[in-house]
């Protein structure tokens, strides 16, 4: 038995996705502040560990987590691979019946940001880059035809341009009452986007499909000393082919232009008769539901989506500074510590802290601290250090162990030599005894991405800008 996933049914995940980041609390999460190795005595990184969707690799992904920041809607963008447009290269252009499709490149990205798409290609390298903006598809002096779909606005190009991927959206044309009322509530790029959208709908007879785009010959045949009759037939009305408009070479059929295109075509047969030849076919490229540059999304395969969120320095006191990172999460509907409610917060520090009355600042990042031995060891990588609360927050993973902190038990930094011991702090439930907290509950919410990374270095003066694509 064989079976597919169908590219809408990818596209309606990617925008269940957006939708989740809008109306839900997804937190971009850092962690991981330990070298890729597998011994705490091995602070040299080796190339980053594969990621495994299975428990103990998930959670032990949370127990590395120092700090979350949440992702708006505006963080969300569907894209596409992005295929710019490069003078002499050969583009395909769209087809109804190629599986493959959206894995080639039939549309581009050009010097302006504007994006078309490929509805003929005479089977050479494109030497014209278009720049029309017109609602009907243009033929260019090299013979390929493109129709404009959108333009990347200044503000998507920023967050979601990549040298591998582009944004896409689809402006939901219904949902304005009019013109007037789309101007108002729109940017102006995507108000530019509507009215295109809008053009080429209307641009179809209401309520109707699209027509049949074009016809491609599949075998040429024999013996043809005149032009055959062409029939169409299929879920549709008024497609056409005229005499005029086939052409013979040697006794062969060896194109076919589309007299009419007709509407409202979702099958389509040609029937090739006549002419004094046998064994021609062809067969009908059909347009795009509702015509081409009615959806965008659908329509160029807007199965990816990006994440885009940038890290500011120390976001208000919980995007730790001075350390590095290798491990990026994406968690959905994590809860405040004591599991009540879901946070909400901007952001939130993700590590426990020790809590010293001294001998902080003598602490080092990144060493490994050590309380106890045997049964009652405690192990755990310093994370940050803030003298002036006497914190030192940390993160234990499967180098470290488990081990729980306790009072009045020395504590000694492995690389530093500093020794101090812990104050009662904050008593709460485990696995946190006589500890600070973490800002929210690492074991909550669910995992929806996890990548490795070689590390990434933080400081207060700089930012990262973090994107992620998925594809669905």
């Amino acid at each position: 038995m064989t079976a597919i996933v169908t590219s809408k049914f990818r596209t309606v995940n990617a925008e269940n996705f957006k939708e989740d980041i809008a109306n839900s609390s997804v937190y971009v999460a850092i962690g991981k502040t330990d070298a890729w190795s597998n011994a705490t005595s091995d602070t040299t990184d080796t190339t980053p560990f594969t990621p495994y969707d299975t428990i103990d690799a998930l959670v032990e992904a949370r127990e590395n987590i120092f700090a979350i920041k949440r992702l708006t809607a505006g963080d969300v963008s569907h894209v596409i691979p992005r295929h710019t447009w490069t003078t002499g290269r050969s583009y395909i252009a769209w087809d109804s019946d190629d599986p493959d499709i959206f894995d080639k490149a039939f549309y581009v990205i050009t010097s302006e940001f504007k994006v078309y798409k490929c509805i003929s290609a005479p089977g050479v390298g494109s030497t014209q880059e278009p720049t029309q903006t017109l609602t009907a598809p243009q033929a260019e002096s090299d013979l390929y035809i493109w129709k404009y779909m959108y333009t990347v606005a200044v503000a998507d190009a920023e967050k979601f341009l990549t040298t591998s991927y582009m944004p896409v959206k689809t402006i939901n044309v219904e949902s304005y009452a009019n013109d007037a009322a789309a101007e108002l509530a729109l940017s102006e790029g995507d108000y530019a986007q509507y009215l295109n959208q809008k053009a080429s709908r209307d641009a179809v007879a209401p309520s109707a499909a699209a027509g049949i785009e074009r016809i491609e010959v599949t075998a040429g045949g024999t013996g043809y000393s005149s032009k055959p009759n062409v029939f169409i037939t299929g879920a549709g009305t008024g497609a056409s082919v005229a005499a005029g408009d086939i052409t013979l070479t040697g006794g062969a059929v060896t194109a076919i232009a589309v007299t009419a295109k007709g509407t409202d075509y979702s099958t389509a047969h040609i029937v090739i008769s006549g002419g004094g030849g046998s064994d021609a076919t062809a067969r009908a490229v059909l347009s795009p539901e509702n015509g081409h540059g009615t959806d965008p999304v659908k329509e160029l395969g807007g199965f990816f989506s990006a994440v885009n969120t940038l890290l500011d320095g120390t976001g208000g006191g919980d995007l730790t500074v001075g350390n590095d990172f290798r491990q990026i999460t994406l968690i959905k509907n994590p809860y405040n510590v004591g599991g009540v409610s879901i946070s909400t917060a901007a952001t939130a520090k993700g590590s426990a802290a020790l809590s010293f009355a001294s001998t902080t600042s003598s602490f080092q990042v990144d060493e490994l601290i050590t309380q106890g031995t045997g049964a009652n060891l405690a192990q755990a990588f310093v994370v940050e250090i803030d003298s002036g609360t006497g914190y030192v927050y940390y993160n234990q993973n499967s180098k470290t162990g488990y081990g729980n902190f306790v009072v009045g038990t020395t504590v000694t930094g492995a690389t530093s030599g500093a020794q101090g011991t812990p104050n009662p702090g904050t008593a709460i439930n485990q696995p946190y005894p006589f500890n600070i907290p973490p800002e929210f509950d690492i074991h909550s919410g669910d995992i929806i991405f996890l990548e490795n990374r070689n590390p990434i270095d933080r400081t207060a003066s700089q930012i990262e800008d973090i994107k992620i694509i998925i594809e669905f």
